[in-house]
């Protein structure tokens, strides 16, 4: 079996990681490149072509525990508030971006609204409200700013795209062609105005047991027409199971423990995916060409016994009585199990061409640590976030997160973002 190939045993996964094939290429390095044994302390990187598409491996660790990159000790803004006046208490926040003057917007999905902020966190503007009617929402996500600051607000249960602006409200909106089936799952926007969106795929119909089914990338126009279909994509690693009810059927799909999970980033010109099979991010122009593949050398990291504890433990939790513990521990027991952990984790992307992956988080780990990449596909350094920090908005001499506390209370901290000779 070939490297990165995977087979079914006794319904568990197992993953071997691509091999670097360092003989063949053509080197291009910042330090010493190793074929086996550990990864270089400093970090290196080997380019080559390959049918048009550029191939990036890159091996070792970014230089000063960071390389330059770094965020500051505590936000320079926060936004939300447990109690007070509504404007300032968010629900569940679907997307938020700083504007080119520095004033913050934010989607809250069960408000449903969004809502403008001054650059030192007053509250300016809310605009939209519950509904099916121009500018009203029922599951929005705002998935970009076009120049001239006008936010789009995508909503994926009424395949409807809003166009707002930051003063005046409700622009106009559009729904999604009808060739465009079912509802919306929005990724992001190119900068030139197309949302990229994501849908399952169950061909002739889901089919019972453990699986990976495809998932489908498009982007779609402010008008609602399909521009570019991107081609299928490795989905969520699930297990489903159907059972008679009254005279139907009735479905229930579960996630798998370290599953993995399509993860995608969207910003400038470019498309950012992972599968989490290994450690590698394929780049996509908006016109859905693959220009580029950036790899790099990570052992992957096996499932143990303590992990799935840990993770039945945090399951437990939630539980509010016996019987559902049980019920909990048995689905659990009843799963599959991969013998190694995603390769890594979220992606973001930057309007300079410089995209971040997050490591991996094991059970327990709460810290996101990430790697950044210049846009040539090289690893320059790493960024260690806040604890519980969720990326938004990443931008110049910023990172906007999104921070939940142990009560749940949403708050959207803004961070001084310091890189290396950059922007």
């Amino acid at each position: 079996m070939r490297p990165g190939s995977v087979s079914h045993k006794a319904s568990r996964l197992s993953f071997w990681a691509a091999t670097p094939l360092c003989p063949i290429l053509i080197l291009l390095a910042l330090g010493p490149v190793s074929c086996g044994g550990e990864a270089p302390a400093t970090p290196s990187f080997t380019v080559r072509d390959s049918a048009g598409i550029v191939i990036v491996e890159n091996q070792g660790t970014p230089l000063d525990a960071g390389g330059g990159w770094g965020l500051s000790s505590a936000p320079i803004l926060e936004i939300g508030a447990m109690e007070g006046e509504d404007a300032y208490q968010l629900y569940r926040v679907r997307g938020a971006f700083r504007l080119s003057d520095g004033r913050v917007a934010v989607v809250n999905h069960d408000a449903p609204d969004l809502r403008i902020f001054a650059p030192d966190g007053t509250h300016l503007h809310t605009f939209g409200r519950k509904g099916e009617g121009p500018g009203e929402f029922t599951s929005p996500v705002l998935a970009g700013i076009l120049e001239g600051d006008t936010l789009v607000v995508v909503d994926d249960l009424l395949r409807r795209i809003n166009l707002f602006h930051p003063e005046r409200g409700f622009i106009r909106s559009a729904n999604a062609e009808p060739e465009i089936v079912g509802y919306l799952l929005t990724v992001g926007m190119f900068s030139k105005g197309t949302v990229v969106i994501w849908r399952g795929i169950f061909g002739e119909g889901p089919q019972d047991g453990h699986a990976r089914r495809p998932v489908q990338y498009r982007s779609v126009s402010l008008d609602g027409a399909l521009e570019t279909d991107f081609g299928e994509f490795p989905g969520n690693e699930t297990v489903l199971a159907t059972r008679p009810s009254g005279e139907g059927m009735v479905a229930s799909i579960a996630t798998v423990p370290f599953g993995r999970r399509p993860k995608a980033a969207v910003r400038g010109n470019r498309l950012f995916f992972g599968s989490q099979d290994s450690y590698e991010v394929r780049v996509y122009r908006a016109g859905g060409e693959l220009v580029r593949l950036v790899r790099v050398d990570r052992d992957p990291v096996p499932v143990l016994a303590e992990h799935l504890e840990a993770l039945v433990e945090a399951r437990l939790a939630g539980a509010d009585d016996d019987d559902r513990a049980r019920a909990i521990r048995r689905s659990l027991d009843e799963m599959p199990v991969p013998e190694v952990h995603p390769a890594h984790g979220d992606l973001h992307a930057d309007p300079f061409g410089y995209f971040f992956v997050e490591d991996y988080r094991l059970p327990g780990e709460d810290v996101p640590v990430l790697s950044v990449f210049d846009p040539e596909g090289r690893m320059v350094g790493s960024l260690t976030l806040p604890e519980g920090l969720r990326v938004l908005d990443i931008g110049e001499g910023f990172l906007l997160g999104l921070y939940q506390d142990e009560l749940d209370v949403e708050f959207l901290r803004l961070y001084r973002l310091d890189r290396p000779g950059g922007p």
